[in-house]
Parts: C-alpha cells; sequence; structure tokens
C-alpha cells in the first residue's frame, strides 16, 4: 500500500499592514489559531501590507506562544525587505518559510 504524503499545514493568510495602528485587530484574528488542535500553523504573509516592529512582535508572540503548546509555526510570503531589515536583527529565521 502505497502512502500518500500529508497535505501541507492550511495557511492563514495576513491581510493589511502589521504595524503599530493595527495590531490589536490583526492579533484577534490570529487568536483561534492558538485555541485549536495541535496542527502545524501555517502564516502567509504575501499580500500584507506593511511589517513593523509591533507586527514582527505578533508573530514573534504567536510562535512563541503555538510553541508553548508543542505545535509548529511556518511563515511563507515574507518580503524581501522585511528579510534584510529583520535578518539584521537576526531575526530572519522567523522568516525561512519563503519570501515572496
Amino acid at each position: 500500500m502505497v502512502r500518500k504524503p500529508s497535505p501541507p499545514p492550511p495557511s492563514h493568510v495576513i491581510e493589511g499592514d502589521l504595524d503599530v495602528f493595527s495590531i490589536h485587530q490583526q492579533w484577534e484574528r490570529l487568536l483561534p489559531l492558538l485555541a485549536e488542535g495541535g496542527a502545524p500553523v501555517q502564516v502567509d504573509l504575501s499580500v500584507a501590507g506593511d511589517l513593523d516592529l509591533s507586527g514582527l512582535q505578533l508573530l514573534c508572540a504567536l510562535g512563541r506562544d503555538l510553541k508553548g503548546k508543542g505545535i509548529p509555526l511556518s511563515i511563507q510570503g515574507a518580503k524581501a525587505e522585511w528579510l534584510s531589515r529583520f535578518g539584521a536583527l537576526g531575526l530572519g529565521a522567523l522568516f525561512e518559510g519563503g519570501r515572496s
């Protein structure tokens, strides 16, 4: 019998900015991910607008909280400018899931 490969985790698309002005609203949208079962979480940033330090903190907090529950987080669709901006802070690994 041939085993089927596991399907990729469902992607949660972030729309709009991840900045100081929208961070609370974005966090409220992501909170249900923490209540779900132990399935891996994939966040897609390919259509997100801007990402500032507040948005970076949100992603780090989400990753920390998921890790505490034993749930892996993968971030996809990071823009090259974010990789260079935050990579200098040693946080480029957060976006290792890919870039657009």
